[in-house]
């Protein structure tokens, strides 16, 4: 209850009005009002954010490991030293340490997360190890009125104990928000919908979240109302490891998070950056495998949340073998895969939403992901550590992401979202300076299969397409694997567009199965190839 008595501490503090969406990078017009729609980026043309959250400047410091954080929009330290960063977590015992205002800097965008996990703002679910905050408010309440029993005084005491808990909190986003109006604040862990029966029901688990935990989130829209962002968590244990329980644990989770979300304003939506850790929760030495991203980075993206945070604590970076077992996982298997996933992100918004909306599934509870293609994109690391990405999107990858997702227009922005994969003319996508994605595809006349070659000092990932769960399988379209290859093009540096003319002028088909057990999608995509052959022929 102390914790609680100190809600008076926090002085007055000027009331925030989210009448309107937060301006953080352009001045943005009023807000759409089709419920189709998502929080506008933080960085422009960037639908999905990976933001590095773990005090890993220690092994630069203490061992001498130099850790690649290129591909993250954002790093920030969780020490308590480290200040003035994009993203600042703020734990119990940091209470009032918020960041001041310095008038000589311009003031940046950035993320601003309280993480309170001692008690929670329902009564009713200060179960287990907290129950001790509800036994503490009985005692307290009969303390003042000592003809209480405990029977009468328990609704009192739920009811000063749910007012002193909203207080606390709404004072704390307010008094963050005028201290720096340009960051997103909220509040770790929110929402949660207490889906972990995973364990105690691991053959029949769905990861639904119950209607009573729905509703008593709904009991917390105040606190919805107040925020700028909502940070749902996917922390992963063993029992979720490589498992097909885990991507129903973390759909849901952000399902629900997406729900509330539209609780302020549907037409203004909170931006959702999703919690995630490199290892697993109940045994750090462990780091989530490919599929395990593909369940948690993975579903996030597919949903069409604005991010990922990435979490770690201090024993990521304990010794010298703990960070060079830190930096290889992030060279060999998490960073091929933030380009994978930002790269087919970026792609799609650009091909359904001419880069004012992100991508989402049309069906939430589906296994489709925002993959690029194995059989077309290869993922590249040279010896001298810079990342590639090889390859070009077919007719068929375009026409996938038009079929299985839609564009969620960002809140303010001028927004058609492309039904027709006809309207598609051209793809410009980078995810960095040095990792770009440019194709023209007007003409189709006068391009040619490219050659798929890999440099001999080039290190080579592979990755599975969005219409498989598992990360390395290359059967991913499952029987029908012909690569439509329209465009020939370079990713380099350079950023130029290498489209050579055919010798023969035929479109080339590189046929890899028979094509036996083909859909009735499928074959009409083969329908359209050959009778553009016959056409091509005749003329």
């Amino acid at each position: 209850m102390q914790t609680l008595r100190q809600v008076q501490s926090f002085g007055s503090i000027v009331a925030s009005n989210r009448a309107s969406c937060l301006v953080f990078i352009a001045i943005l017009v009023t807000c759409s009002s089709s419920l189709n729609i998502r929080a506008s980026p933080l960085i422009p043309n960037s639908p999905f954010l990976s933001i590095w959250n773990a005090s890993t400047e220690l092994c630069t410091e203490k061992t001498g490991v130099q850790l690649d954080m290129r591909l993250f929009h954002w790093v920030g330290s969780t020490l308590k030293t480290s200040t003035e960063q994009s993203i600042t977590i703020f734990y119990a015992d940091r209470l009032g340490d918020y960041p001041y205002i310095d008038e000589n800097t311009d003031e940046q965008v950035g993320l601003a997360v309280i993480d309170w996990e001692n008690w929670r703002p329902l009564w009713i679910r200060n179960w287990g190890s907290k129950d001790i905050y509800r036994q503490e408010s009985i005692e307290f309440v009969q303390h003042k009125d000592l003809s209480l029993l405990e029977t009468q005084a328990r609704p009192l005491a739920k009811m000063e104990f749910e007012d002193a808990a909203k207080s606390l909190m709404l004072k704390s986003l307010n008094l963050g928000i005028s201290m720096k109006p340009n960051h997103l604040w909220g509040y770790y862990l929110y929402p949660d919908c207490y889906n972990y029966d995973y364990k105690q029901n691991p053959h029949n688990y769905t990861g639904s979240c119950l209607d009573i935990e729905i509703a008593r989130n709904n009991e917390l829209n105040w606190l919805w109302e107040e925020s700028t962002a909502l940070y749902p968590s996917v922390y992963l244990e063993m029992a979720l490891r490589s498992s097909k329980n885990a991507p129903l644990f973390v759909r849901n989770r952000v399902q629900e998070a997406i729900r509330v979300s539209n609780v302020s304003n549907s037409t203004c939506p909170l931006p959702i950056f999703v919690y995630t850790r490199p290892v697993f929760t109940d045994f750090y030495q462990e780091y989530l495998s490919q599929d395990d991203l593909v369940h948690t980075i993975g579903e996030s993206a597919a949903l069409g949340v604005s991010g990922i945070v990435i979490w770690g604590d201090l024993n990521l970076t304990l010794s010298v073998n703990t960070c060079r077992t830190l930096d290889s996982y992030l060279r060999r298997t998490l960073n091929p895969y933030i380009i994978n996933v930002t790269m087919a992100a970026k792609i799609c918004s650009q091909a359904l939403c001419q880069d004012s909306g992100a991508c989402a599934r049309k069906n939430w509870n589906s296994s489709d992901y925002l993959h690029l293609n194995p059989e077309n994109f290869v993922i590249q690391l040279s010896k001298d550590g810079k990342y590639a990405i090889q390859g070009q999107p077919s007719f068929q990858d375009l026409q996938q992401f038009i079929e299985k997702f839609y564009c969620r227009c960002y809140a303010g922005y001028s927004c058609e979202p492309r039904v027709d994969i006809n309207d598609i003319h051209y793809i410009n996508a980078c995810i960095s300076e040095d990792i770009c994605v440019q194709v023209s595809l007007n003409s189709l006349s006068n391009v040619e299969a490219s050659s798929g070659r890999t440099a001999s000092n080039m290190s080579v990932f592979s990755f599975t397409s969005q219409r498989n769960m598992t990360l390395p399988a290359h059967n991913a379209t499952e029987g029908f694997q012909q690569t439509i290859r329209y465009n020939t093009f370079n990713v380099s540096t350079a950023g130029r567009i290498n489209v050579p003319t055919s010798s023969s002028g035929a479109l080339k088909i590189t046929d890899t199965h028979s094509f036996s057990g083909l859909s009735s999608d499928e074959m009409k995509i083969l329908n359209v190839v050959c009778l553009i052959l016959i056409l091509r022929n005749l003329i």
